[in-house]
């Protein structure tokens, strides 16, 4: 291994002086070994500088005179001293950082770049340093791969080439320079050198992501300006800046070029980008006639292009098409819903209050294999509990997806607790609606009058008066002020049984807190329940008299 770093090859290109004809400014040589981002420090590796020490002095590098000329602008770069030593160490340095970047690389990038770099007695050209470029590139390197790019003499011995520019088009484009990305094309066009379709679309798309379209637009007539065919990723990358710059009107004008045009057609994707952008202003008629065009050209829609609609459809309140969409995706084989489109129906329907619907996508889209958030189910059950007032059979599908919510391990909030236990009450498991309320008690969570006095209710409905007084005794030690309505169905339900110190009770307790209850009325009402009694025994009675 260490052969690979004893090489007596500059790792930058010879400097010369210019005597091109163009008149751009030169760029500055620097050494490549200058040029690669220094990794953090870490554990010397002994193997590796074991082989950069090969050498006898720890350098890359061989004294002859082009590495002297390196050498030499390197030591200029880091300081004013010019002794031997200090050259040697600043070089070793260097060497260090390189190898490390290199070693760094794939492995398949990093056997190409040490095979280049362990060749004696022979200049780099400009394909090896291309190579090396590409290298550093795949290897997600761009800073560095841009740095020897540009350490490349424009009119030196080495002079990068339509490659070398190309490679760094798009390095710029991956790190995100859309400027920088532009003015390398534009340079490369100033030398001579004709872009590739694939560098002209690289830099569209960079200046469309960051809205740059003004720019894009200049980049594309240059395109076809040199006779460059843009392809429908171009096109799919221009409109998408259109779209996304909100000038929908000229982005819906190009994709009917595009579907007239002889050279280049439409896809699918071009339909979706351009309809997702009329959705997401709330133009969903617009993206509907966009969706029926494609349609009739034959393009088969993608799950983007459903869950664009579905979007649009939600967003502007369309709640029953997203829906009827929705339903129609779960019967198509060939673009079933993912678990977007589920996520984006379902939150829309639960917040409109449209349970039924919001539960028949929850079957589908636990019949799917997706699960909806822990928000999602807490809301469907909230839900699901008010429709048990109308119709108590929907307390089944309350209790399964309480259930779920309870076994995915998320905390239902205090309402959705109230409002179950209001269910279990209507629905006769006064038991079910008692445990919850002694969960509820003991986590500290607010109790909501109207469910502890549907279950106290319930509970005076079937004579069960100790375990309604059990309940009104959990309120009040939790300090919670009971309702009027508790205390006159303990007070019915205690006087009618006759167990008339326990109603004084009661009474008191609810006069101790200031509420109103009179005990009057259900005493009279007790007296009249019991005449009523002994009259009917007595006309038996009567009628057996002679």
């Amino acid at each position: 291994m260490a052969s690979l770093y004893h090489s007596s090859l500059p790792l930058s290109p010879p400097s010369s002086s210019c005597h091109g004809v163009l008149s751009l400014a030169p760029r500055t040589a620097a050494p490549f070994v200058c040029l690669c981002r220094a990794p953090p420090q870490d554990d010397h590796d002994a193997e590796l500088l074991g082989a950069l020490q090969s050498d006898g002095n720890g350098s890359l590098l061989r004294e002859h005179p082009a590495s002297a000329k390196v050498l030499e602008s390197g030591s200029a770069e880091l300081g004013d001293g010019s002794g031997g030593g200090r050259r040697s160490s600043q070089a070793q340095l260097r060497a260090r950082d390189c190898a490390r970047r290199i070693m760094s690389l794939p492995m398949e990038e990093r056997v190409k770049v040490l095979d280049l770099l362990q060749r004696d007695d022979a200049a780099l050209t400009i394909s090896d340093y291309n190579d090396i470029i590409s290298a550093l590139a795949r290897g997600e390197d761009y800073d560095s791969a841009v740095a020897l790019f540009r350490a490349l003499e424009p009119n030196g011995v080495v002079a990068p080439d339509a490659h070398s520019f190309a490679i760094a088009v798009q390095c710029f484009c991956r790190k995100g320079a859309p400027d920088e990305a532009k003015e390398t094309l534009d340079e490369m066009v100033a030398r001579g050198h004709l872009p590739s379709v694939a560098a002209f679309s690289a830099v569209v798309g960079c200046l469309c992501k960051r809205g740059r379209v003004t720019r894009a637009m200049e980049v594309f007539d240059t395109m076809r300006a040199v006779g460059s065919e843009p392809t429908i990723r171009t096109y799919n990358s221009l409109i998408g800046g259109l779209c996304y710059v909100g000038r929908l009107e000229e982005a819906r004008d190009l994709l009917n070029k595009l579907k007239d045009s002889p050279k280049q057609t439409a896809d699918i994707y071009t339909f979706t980008i351009v309809l997702d952008g009329f959705c997401k202003v709330g133009r969903t008629e617009d993206a509907m006639a966009i969706f029926e065009d494609a349609i009739r050209m034959g393009l088969s829609p993608t799950i983007f292009t459903y869950n664009a609609l579905l979007n649009g459809h939600c967003k502007e309140g369309n709640l029953l098409k997203a829906y009827d969409l929705l339903m129609e995706m779960c019967d198509n084989d060939d673009c079933p819903p993912d678990k977007i489109s589920f996520s984006i129906v379902l939150p829309a329907l639960l917040r409109a209050g449209e349970i039924s619907a919001a539960w028949k996508t929850f079957k589908r889209m636990e019949h799917a294999g997706f699960e909806a958030d822990s928000r999602a189910l807490d809301t469907l059950a909230r839900g699901l509990c008010r429709q048990c007032a109308a119709d108590i059979s929907v307390l089944k599908d309350a209790k399964e997806v309480f259930g779920k919510v309870v076994a995915a391990g998320h905390e239902p909030v205090s309402y959705t607790y109230c409002l179950m236990a209001q269910a279990l009450a209507r629905g006769g498991e006064v038991d079910a609606a008692v445990a919850i309320l002694d969960d509820m008690v003991r986590k500290g969570y607010a109790l909501r009058k109207r469910a502890y006095t549907d279950v106290v209710r319930a509970l005076c409905d079937r004579s069960r008066t100790h375990d309604a007084l059990r309940v009104l005794a959990a309120v009040i030690t939790k300090d919670f002020v009971p309702g009027r309505n508790v205390f006159d169905a303990l007070l019915e339900e205690l006087s009618r049984q006759g167990r008339w110190p326990d109603a004084m009770a009661v009474y008191g307790a609810a006069v101790k807190r200031g509420v109103v209850v009179s005990l009057k009325r259900h005493v009279k009402e007790a007296l009249a329940r019991d005449q009523k009694k002994e009259e009917a025994w007595e006309s038996p009675a009567q009628l057996c008299v002679p």
